[in-house]
Order: C-alpha cells, then structure tokens, then sequence
C-alpha cells in the first residue's frame, strides 16, 4: 500500500450536519516513472540492489492515492494520512521511531500536546505489503470543527524495510469495524462521543489528480450520486465484507459466484482485485494482454468496447464500465485490475472492490445498520 501526496488542503463543515474532507489524489511513483521513461532504470536497479522489500508496494501497485489532513493533539499537529476502510488502526509517524523510514515524514510529539496521555501499551500492525509497530496513546483528534477527544492512537516506534518510507502521507487512519483486542477505530469514538448526526460515512472519488475527491461525515451528499443508493448488509465486525451473488462479463454470466463470492469494501486498495483462479480467463475476456512490464494494457482506441463488469449484490446490478476500470498512463491504457493475495475468504472466491471500483460508486458505510451503499456517482 502507498499513495502519494502534496501541499495544503482545507476542511470544510457546512450546515447541514456534514463534515466534509477534501481527498487529494496524486500519481502514483510507478506512473511518475513511465512518464518520465525511467522505469526501465530503476527496475534494473531494483534487481540489482533491492531487498525485495520494493517490489511489492510499487511494483504490485500498492500505492494509495487519496489523502486528507488530520490534526492531533493541543495546540493540534497537522499530518495527511489516508482514510483506509480496509483497516482499523489509527497510527501516526512519531518522534519515537528512528527507523529510516520516518526521516521521511512529519512527527508527532507527545511531549508537545497538554492532552496526550499513555499507558505505554504496545501495538503492532500488519498489512498484506508492510508492517510496523509502536506504543499506544491517546488524545485529540480534529477533522476542522469535528473534535474527536480521546482517541486511541498507535504511534509509530519501529518501521521495516522502505515501504513506509515512500509515501508521503504521515499515518493511516482506519475505518473498518472494530477487531477483537485491537485499537477502538475512530469512527467508533465519534459515535461514541455522539459527534455524528447519522453514523455513517460516505466516500465521492475523483480520477483527476488534485482536489475534488472527498470524505464526509455523519450522512451522504446527494450532489455527488444519482439515482438511488443500493444496500448491501455486511458481514458484522469485519472489514466491510460482503457478499456478491453473481458476476457477468458483458451482461454474460461467469458463474464464478454461483455460490457467493466474499469482498471487501476497501478505500486502501488502488485496484479491482479478482480471485486468482480467474484472473487470468477475465484479462483474455477483456482482451488485455501482458506488456514488458507486467502490466495487462488494452487499445486506448477500443475502450468503448470493452466488455462492462457486472456485480449483482442483494438484487443490485452494478455495472463497470471500461473506463473506469481502465487507468491511462502516458503511453498506454493499463487495466485498474489485479489478482487478489488470497483465493478464498469464508470459503469463498475473494475480491476486494478497491478504488477502480469506487470511482464509478458514491460508496456509503453505514456503521450504524452494517451496510454499505453503493449509487453511481454524478
């Protein structure tokens, strides 16, 4: 996982009970690469000299591309992180981490907040392509006039490898529902605090770099969806998972999901992610093919037909169309598809319904009523 990002940003909370927070969306450092007909570089490089611990985040395309600003502590600390649905945790780059990868970031300093208090519990997290662990504290989060007092947050001690060290968002901040002995995610503080005129959020994202993606809070906003928002329940106490009925490729039905497949809803994750026994029969359906670098590219001049993804979910026909799940980098169009890490999940074939998919759904987390909404975006 990693995105990337960039200079100042500000919140808005308008009257109707909503708080808003602009999203900025940047390239990717693999997209920097291709347009700067670098990449052959440094994959010689890579092979040179890594570790390994490069390949995955960017290779892989692990990179996060939309951020927002947070502040913590009094007088409040700014960091851009990333809202993550994928995850639970709210960590933050410390002052207590010398490990390289923190040299590259904003800190946060306890000693510099008058409401930052400490057990000194230890925490550990662990993603599919990073790691890090650290001590656990509390104290005031502000999202421009939502402060969220009280909020438990893993500050960062030790973080392997680079991973970390190549995006420029200073933390995470988890959304998913609350784990068994993990940290209390902040959501859960807002509606414990009673912060929310509704408890829920809903996420608008742009394919623009820059300004125009957003995360709001305590209800939706019509102005970003048309038609009506599709419910679908999902499973309590995970990551947002649930579950598709059935896939069609080109309106035809796969029958991949004759017996359900299970899917997260994930803000963290760049790409549609495919069960991999079927990755392969989708990009031959699409018509993609494997360039020199391991990406699987389509004709930007045949876009329109392509064949639409179809996910039926509790009734609901959401279509994809190609030009969304396709990502036009310089040169060539690149599918925003990938294999997922893992074939199954509850036993059965595992999506993750990443950012190429929320681009064309006005995505709507109902913590409340554990449900997700999905309304195709205006």
């Amino acid at each position: 996982m990693m995105k990337v990002l960039i200079p100042l940003l500000a919140f808005l909370a308008i009257a109707d009970g909503l708080v808003r927070v602009p999203l900025i969306k940047f390239k990717t450092p693999y997209e920097q690469l291709i347009e700067g007909g670098q990449l052959k570089n440094f994959l010689t490089n890579l092979q040179l000299n890594s570790d390994g611990s490069y390949n995955e985040p960017l290779l892989n395309y692990k990179d996060m591309a939309y951020f927002g600003q947070i502040s913590i502590g009094t007088p409040p600390q700014s960091f851009y992180v990333h809202f993550d649905t994928g995850s639970t945790d709210l960590w933050i780059n410390s002052v207590y981490c010398k490990s390289e990868a923190c040299t590259m970031h904003h800190l946060f300093n306890p000693k510099e907040s008058s409401t930052y208090y400490s057990n000194r519990k230890p925490f550990s997290v662990h993603y599919v392509s990073g790691s890090l662990t650290g001590v656990i504290g509390y104290d005031t989060v502000s999202l421009q006039g939502l402060k969220v007092k009280n909020q438990e947050i893993g500050l960062s001690i030790k973080e392997p490898g680079n991973h970390f060290a190549r995006p420029l968002h200073d933390g995470i901040m988890g959304m998913a529902f609350k784990q068994p002995g993990g940290m209390t995610p902040i959501v859960d503080t807002m509606i414990k605090e009673n912060l929310l005129e509704e408890p829920i959020f809903a996420f608008y994202l742009t394919n623009s770099a820059g300004h125009g993606s957003e995360v709001v809070f305590g209800g939706v906003d019509p102005k970003h969806y048309t038609g009506e928002i599709h419910w679908v329940p999902v499973k309590p106490g995970s990551h947002w998972q649930l579950v598709i009925d059935s896939f069609e490729i080109d309106h035809q039905e796969t029958g991949w999901c004759s017996g359900g497949c299970s899917a997260i809803v994930d803000t963290g994750t760049s790409l549609l992610t495919c069960p991999p026994q079927f990755v392969d029969e989708l990009y031959h359906k699409i018509g993609a093919r494997a360039n020199k670098h391991g990406d699987y590219v389509v004709d930007c001049n045949n876009l329109n037909n392509l064949p639409t993804l179809t996910f039926i979910m509790n009734g609901a026909h959401l279509h994809l169309e190609p030009s969304f799940y396709t990502l036009v980098v310089k040169r060539y169009c690149r599918l925003g598809i990938k294999a997922s890490h893992e074939k199954y999940r509850d036993g059965k074939p595992f999506w993750t319904l990443g950012d190429t998919f929320i681009r064309q759904f006005y995505t709507v987390f109902d913590q409340g009523k554990a449900k997700v909404g999905f309304a195709k975006v205006a």
